[in-house]
């Protein structure tokens, strides 16, 4: 598990995958290490998909939902499928207004 200024990431298995728990906040002052701490856990982990459980968000900013994106990507790059689950308001919020549901597998954006 890391922990990095107001965010955790840790790891666990799931039903025929990975979840990785997201909880805090993930804004402009952590964000290069959380984006770390998330390629760390795709790049270790052998279980696909992988979900990203984000029900312990308590606020995200612009940068955060970049990383999310990044975070997208890395995990194609590795031939994984990404989604995100329990994704609170505040975080569906921005995911809706900036119309990035889909790239980041939100239920319901298809």
């Amino acid at each position: 598990m890391a922990s990095h200024a107001e965010s955790v990431v840790s790891v666990a298995a799931g039903d025929g995958g990975a979840l990785i728990h997201v909880a805090g906040e993930l804004h402009l002052g952590n964000a290069e290490q959380v984006r770390a701490d998330l390629r760390a856990a795709i790049d270790s982990s052998t279980d696909r998909p992988l979900c990203l459980d984000l029900a312990r968000v308590t606020f995200i900013d612009a940068r955060g939902l970049a990383v999310l994106l990044d975070v997208a990507a890395h995990a194609r790059t590795r031939q994984a499928s990404l989604c995100l689950r329990n994704v609170p308001e505040p975080v569906r919020r921005i995911i809706d207004v900036t119309g990035t549901g889909t790239a980041l597998g939100v239920p319901g954006h298809d």
